[in-house]
């Protein structure tokens, strides 16, 4: 029997858009949680991006009510999620939600985040808190990003009694319900500027800039199993060609290039320069750093130029 609560909660098509590519175990924990979710009107849309591990096989035969889509190998995030998004615009839906294959949900979140939608209107786009067990990074209640000026100074606000929080700094795409017109209005990610990393920040910012506004669902909880490492990122001080990969491959979160493009997009000019190029010579200063404490031969003589240098510039030091 349907209950009152249900038919109130399945007024709006919801289509939850989840990419993975050969990572079937973490897709499969994350589908078995959307399917207890207590929203009835809504689908479930694995993009599968050329999966080689029989991500789409074992889909079909696990949870045959999971819509697939498949791509090439070469969608990324941002072709996936494009893939997926577009494909919910033309079955009808009226609200889109990005989740990422190792996200879980509980089963109040797809209905918190209708919820939280219905509340503040059309133009708004609801997030979820988001929790990363075993990182030692704290919730995620709207703290801007790690580049941001202000990221130093904010604080975790207090939800006691808030069941929408205004955000101003972009979510990501862990949990978020995005109303179909605004794809419509702002148009799909950016796959050509930003086909893995950032993109979701790209759509976020201009949306907020046609008018969107943020909430937290504070009642929508996502909890995001952190990725393993991949192996290049534990040689990235070994060589020139490990550092040369953290800066500017799209698999690398800190690829220099599409953060100096999300950067220049969407900061005022001086403002752009005033954290672009701070963020580029920390790096290397941090990967040469790096580099130089694998060479034990280098030690000495780094140390006795720095002493030479302390001594020089220390004020009252002898003279020879």
């Amino acid at each position: 029997m349907t209950t009152p609560a249900a038919q109130r909660r399945a007024s709006a098509r919801v289509s939850v858009i989840v990419p993975t590519h050969n990572r079937w175990d973490e897709a499969r924990v994350s589908l078995a949680c959307l399917l207890k979710s207590d929203y009835a009107d809504f689908e479930i849309v694995l993009v599968e991006d050329g999966c080689t591990d029989g991500t789409a096989e074992k889909c079909r035969a696990e949870f045959p009510a999971v819509r697939v889509l498949h791509g090439d190998g070469e969608l990324w995030w941002s072709g996936a999620i494009n893939l997926g998004v577009t494909d919910a615009l033309t079955r009808g839906a009226e609200l889109i939600v990005w989740l990422n294959d190792d996200n879980r949900v509980e089963p109040a979140t797809v209905s918190s985040l209708v919820e939280s939608h219905r509340r503040n209107g059309a133009r708004s786009i609801a997030c979820s808190r988001v929790r990363a067990p075993g990182t030692g990074e704290g919730e995620w209640l709207g703290a801007p990003p790690a580049w941001h000026p202000e990221h130093a100074s904010w604080s975790a606000p207090d939800l006691a009694g808030v069941k929408d929080l205004p955000i101003r700094h972009p979510p990501g795409g862990q949990g978020v319900l995005i109303p179909a017109d605004a794809f419509r209005e702002v148009g799909l990610v950016d796959a050509r500027a930003f086909p893995h990393y950032w993109a979701d920040h790209d759509f976020h910012y201009r949306a907020m800039r046609a008018g969107y506004r943020y909430f937290i669902a504070t009642e929508a909880m996502v909890w995001n199993r952190p990725n393993e490492e991949r192996p290049q990122a534990s040689k990235i001080f070994d060589s020139w060609r490990g550092a040369w990969w953290f800066m500017t491959d799209r698999r690398s979160p800190m690829n220099i290039p599409t953060v100096r493009r999300l950067l220049k997009r969407h900061l005022p000019p001086r403002e752009y320069r005033g954290v672009f190029y701070p963020i580029f010579f920390r790096h290397v200063a941090w990967l040469s750093y790096g580099w130089l404490t694998t060479k034990p031969l280098l030690h000495k003589p780094i140390s006795a130029v720095k002493r030479g240098i302390l001594h020089k510039r220390a004020p009252g030091a002898p003279t020879r």
